[in-house]
């Protein structure tokens, strides 16, 4: 199972990098045929509208089909519901080549297939995928094929969102790209008729199509002015509200459409395009120039109606600004302007720097003493001031303002510009100084290029007094223009780059846990990620001590705590009383749900000890240990408000789970532990009373050995224990005669005897838990140095080390006790015989260590 989780991370890791679905799922067939025993064979489908094509086939003699195969095929191949395909629930099927959908050319080559294992890979609402793995072989797949096929469904699914997301975040800035550079070239024209005679190719452009036509508004029709690609019947004219032509302009809405529409009114026979595009051109107040329309093969996407018609109205303020003759300087002022805005904001890195440099810019094209820009935070229902320029406006930066309160939300909800000659005569108006004196206003709104509003762009006069001209109102909206676009592509970049970032956090943290065993480090590493992906500052992993759990009341205690750099609060919190039910940590363990509070300042249920040190937000996941309360894994924040998003939420409590799992199997591993310790020890003292050993001999001698194993650095202290408990195992089969025998042993009692080392040993060979090392003591623990050991007669290092570890601690214990044939002897006399023996019958290494070992453990003498 290990080996299959480490291989799924490194697949997914490979696939997080895949260009297109098509490359991602070829990479996934590859992994599967690793990574799911039994799998021989298999291929890959991609959704392509209503049916699948093959984008892949490993392991069979087939050319990689080129047509499609249904969904109902599939079903059949698969052999269950679209609902469990829509839970990527994994099947294996005996297939039956007519059921697959392939030509009968092609159903032949399934004929050595004997299992096939269908892996669907749900999307959004949709089978997007489908991996087929097949098996040659009669024996069908081994039972863990389908859990690992599922789990690879599911993380496949996952991985294929994510590309998906990440080319529409791609789409969608090359857009906004094309839009930009669309949007500057129009302001490079100077004469109107040149900009006509351009807007065919660069529609053609922005869209990436090949026939466009340009209808131009005369009066009251529309004429076939210009066009590219194809012999359009130029001249011909669309009287008023005749075509869909006519539609797209009177609504200013783009209109898309197909060529047996029947509001198409010049219907084209030798034009072979099967849809079409139509663009308002118009200058987004009251000027309507014309139809720009564009024709493809395929049908035109949804996402490209905002640039349409962003282009469209671009298109038509270019257009007033070069066909007003009386305004021709403005017009160029304008023009001079947006060259300059563009020039000023295309070196913005980020987008905070963007906003700044747009009104220091709106400043300096205008008469205006003051600018500020205000985003519109939809969520709070708050219009907030993002960058300030000019007069009174050193505290501006971060000041927010609710519905109602401020001119810019007369801007926002006209969806318009306004212009005040005098703001001071409307109450809603708000002067940063505090001094309400006569000034000019110019509010125009923020959109991005689908057309959302943003925010407001506004100017003044406060402080100066004064008016402003037409010319910077102009001027406004153009700064306003390239603004939300320059932003929005800022925006996007910005944000693909924290979701990257974030989901690499993410793996990288998975990986990590994966790889760790100790529920202390496991919530050290998570915590640590949890904290830099939210706006939480501290985190702690708690335990519970219930000091009466009838009235369930007790205190939770802080195992590990992780707080940002420079902060020092967790130290308030590392014994907290709980009462299951109340305070945040008791909620979430009487719920057995994630606890999220937004600001504890004023949460009915805070305690005002906690209130003292700042706490606001708080995030607590439950934690439980068999089915029993254990403790909490929470999150907060102090001193301010953090925005906890649900995904934040259930991040958290898929780590509390993870934890709780590492928990419960540390202490099963401990359950098996003192199990295991209190049979060996059993045994030991059953051998200990058979063998008339002096009381506590087992205990002291596993003691003596585990000591002198650690002085000595011995890597396997557990087998030194076990080989302890078990070395006179072998006595067992011993008869009593001749273990419980008063008097000396004949020769032939002696070998008897001295068989125990090898019954012992066979005893322990099935054993396959037991190390080699509890096997050495048990065998060798008679062997002496000098060779005058047995069963073997080993000598010096021939003689495994921890059998001569166990040999020191065993004669030193012999020596201290009485038995039938001698006295027992002091513990000085003891040592000195050590002594004597060491380098002769024990190890002289080992004898220096042990006696290191008890003069270490002997109390001090009186009076030092």
């Amino acid at each position: 199972m290990a080996a299959f989780y480490r291989g799924m991370l490194a697949l997914l890791r490979e696939l997080v990098g895949s260009p297109s679905p098509e490359h991602m799922l070829s990479t996934a067939l590859d992994g599967a045929l690793r990574l799911i025993p039994g799998a021989q064979a298999g291929s890959a489908l991609l959704r392509e509208g209503r049916d699948y094509r093959f984008v892949a086939i490993r392991g069979h003699a087939l050319e990689l089909p080129s047509y499609p195969l249904s969904l109902e095929a599939e079903l059949r191949w698969y052999g269950g519901s679209l609902e469990e395909a829509l839970q990527a629930q994994a099947r294996i099927t005996r297939p039956s080549p007519e059921l697959s959908g392939l030509s009968p050319k092609d159903q032949a080559s399934l004929q050595p297939i004997a299992w096939s294992l269908n892996v669907p890979v749900p999307l959004l609402g949709r089978v997007e995928a489908w991996l087929c793995l097949d098996r040659f072989q009669k024996t069908p797949f081994p039972p863990k094929a389908l859990a690992y096929a599922q789990e690879l469904g599911k993380n496949l699914g996952v991985a294929l969102l994510a590309l998906k997301e990440r080319q529409n975040t791609q789409a969608r800035l090359e857009r906004e790209e094309r839009l930009a550079h669309a949007l500057s070239r129009l302001s490079a024209f100077r004469r109107a008729e040149e900009l006509w005679a351009a807007l065919p190719q660069l529609i053609g452009e922005l869209l990436g199509v090949e026939r466009t036509t340009v209808l131009r508004r005369e009066g009251e029709a529309l004429r076939v002015a210009f066009a590219m690609g194809w012999d359009a019947p130029l001249g011909s004219e669309l009287p008023k509200g005749a075509g869909i032509a006519w539609v797209a302009l009177s609504e200013r809405r783009v209109q898309m459409t197909s060529r047996d529409d029947p509001r198409i009114y010049i219907r084209p026979t030798h034009l072979q395009d099967t849809y079409a595009a139509y663009i308002p051109l118009h200058d987004g107040h009251q000027q309507d120039f014309g139809v720009a329309a564009a024709y493809a093969q395929s049908p035109f996407g949804p996402e490209e109606v905002s640039v349409l018609e962003a282009f469209g109205r671009g298109a038509g303020q270019a257009l007033a600004r070069l066909e007003a003759e009386a305004a021709q300087t403005r017009e160029l002022a304008r023009l001079q302007t947006l060259a300059q805005v563009s020039q000023h904001l295309s070196t913005a890195q980020t987008s905070e720097e963007l906003l700044q440099k747009v009104v220091k810019v709106a400043l300096e094209q205008t008469q205006a003493s003051t600018s500020l820009l205000c985003l519109y935070r939809a969520g709070e229902e708050v219009l907030e001031i993002a960058a300030a320029a000019g007069f009174a406006t050193e505290k501006a930066q971060g000041a927010r303002f609710e519905r109602g309160r401020g001119l810019a939300w007369r801007v926002l909800e006209a969806q318009q510009p306004l212009y005040l000659s005098d703001a001071s005569q409307h109450p809603e108006a708000v002067y940063l100084s505090g001094v309400r004196t006569p000034a000019a206003y110019l509010g125009v709104p923020l959109r991005d290029p689908e057309g959302r509003l943003m925010g407001v762009l506004s100017v003044d006069t406060a402080g100066v007094g004064g008016r402003l001209e037409p010319q910077d109102r102009y001027v406004v909206e153009a700064l306003a223009e390239v603004t939300g676009v320059t932003y929005s592509r800022l925006q996007a970049l910005e944000q693909a780059h924290r979701e990257t970032e974030r989901y690499r956090r993410l793996v990288q943290m998975s990986a990590d846990l994966e790889t760790l065993d100790d529920p202390t480090q496991m919530a050290q590493r998570a915590l640590e990620t949890l904290i830099e992906l939210t706006g939480l500052s501290a985190g702690g992993f708690y335990r519970l001590v219930l000091e009466q759990p009838q009235e369930g009341k007790g205190f939770m205690e802080l195992l590990l705590g992780y707080e940002r750099p420079g902060d020092a609060r967790l130290r308030h919190f590392s014994r907290l009383p709980v009462v299951l039910g109340k305070g945040f940590m008791g909620l979430a363990l009487a719920t057995k749900e994630v606890q999220h509070i937004e600001d504890y300042q004023s949460w009915e249920g805070a305690w005002p000890s906690l209130q003292a040190h700042g706490l606001r937000t708080l995030l607590t996941a439950p934690l439980f240990l068999r089915g029993a309360p254990y403790g909490a894994l929470t999150l907060a924040s102090f001193g301010h408000k953090a925005v906890v998003s649900e995904e934040d939420s259930a991040l958290l409590e898929a780590v509390a789970r993870r934890l709780e799992r590492a928990l419960e199997r540390v202490a099963h591993l401990e359950e098996i532990a003192r199990t295991r310790e209190d049979a060996l020890r059993a045994l030991g003292l059953g051998l200990e009373l058979r063998d008339l050993e002096t009381k506590g001999h087992t205990d002291r001698v596993v003691a003596l050995t585990e000591g002198l194993g650690k002085v000595l650095n011995f890597p396997d202290l557990e087998g030194l224990r076990t080989g302890a408990y078990l070395h006179d195992l072998g006595k067992l089969a011993i008869p009593d005669a001749i273990l419980l025998k008063p008097g000396p042993l004949t020769e032939a009692e002696w070998r008897i005897m001295r068989s125990h080392c090898d019954i012992g040993f066979g005893m322990l060979e099935s054993l396959g838990f037991l190390s080699q090392t509890a096997r050495n003591i048990v065998r060798y623990h008679h062997e002496r140095v000098d060779g005058s050991g047995y069963p073997f007669g080993l000598k010096g290092e021939e003689i495994p080390l921890e059998a001569r570890i166990f040999a020191v601690v065993d004669v030193y214990d012999a020596l201290l006790q009485p038995r039938p044939y001698k006295p027992a002897w002091s513990q000085e006399e003891a040592l000195k015989e050590l002594r004597r023996q060491a380098g002769q019958t024990l190890d002289a290494q080992v004898v220096e260590a042990f006696l290191a070992l008890v003069a270490q453990a002997a109390p001090a003498p009186n009076g030092s």
